[in-house]
């Protein structure tokens, strides 16, 4: 082989795309079994990420591996991407994370953040939560069973301080002691 040739063949291995045949993320770093060339499969590759962000592809993604130092044996791999699963449709200056079934966190353009689950999407502030399901929408303030809360349902809204609730409901207004009425501690909310 020329000294041509094999500097060629030397600089096509520092930079491949690979196909990513699966993940592994138990340790501090994820890594990943990747088929670089027709059944050249490299294992413990290190995936490379972005801070403060985690993810895990499917098997079947891709990657492009990079040969550090140009040594094949000191493989790492720039982030995973699984082809046909990208979110599309971004404005320039958004940011998506999103999963394989749908679920999303969209930081629009505008400053608004939206969020889309199948299942359920909980905020959390110290403790205070926010939980919002298919049927229910759940606030307390505080972890203690008898924090201030508030739930809300089809059929009614619940709010709930202490000892202390109040129901509102197609049929009207039901407590637990006789309302008395008072001054708007909050007018503007």
């Amino acid at each position: 082989m020329s000294a041509d040739a094999e500097t060629a063949h030397a600089y096509r291995g520092v930079v491949a795309r690979a196909a990513v045949r699966s993940t592994n993320d138990k340790g501090g770093s994820q890594t990943a079994t990747v088929e670089v060339h027709r059944h050249v499969e490299r294992t413990d590759v290190e995936v490379l990420g972005v801070s403060g962000v985690s993810t895990r592809p499917p098997a079947g993604g891709e990657a492009i591996v990079l040969a550090v130092g140009g040594d094949q044996g000191d493989l790492v791999a720039l982030p995973l991407q699984a082809p046909g699963n990208r979110m599309g449709g971004l404005e320039e200056g958004e940011v998506a994370v999103h999963n394989l079934k749908g679920d999303r966190v969209h930081v629009k353009k505008d400053g608004s953040i939206e969020s889309t689950s199948r299942k359920r999407v909980k905020s959390k502030v110290k403790d205070a939560t926010v939980e919002v399901l298919e049927d229910r929408i759940i606030a307390k303030l505080g972890a203690a069973a008898n924090a201030p809360r508030v739930v809300i349902r089809p059929e009614y809204v619940k709010l709930r301080f202490g000892a202390h609730w109040l129901v509102l409901n197609a049929s009207g207004i039901v407590c637990s002691v006789a309302p008395v009425v008072g001054s708007d501690p909050e007018p503007g909310v």
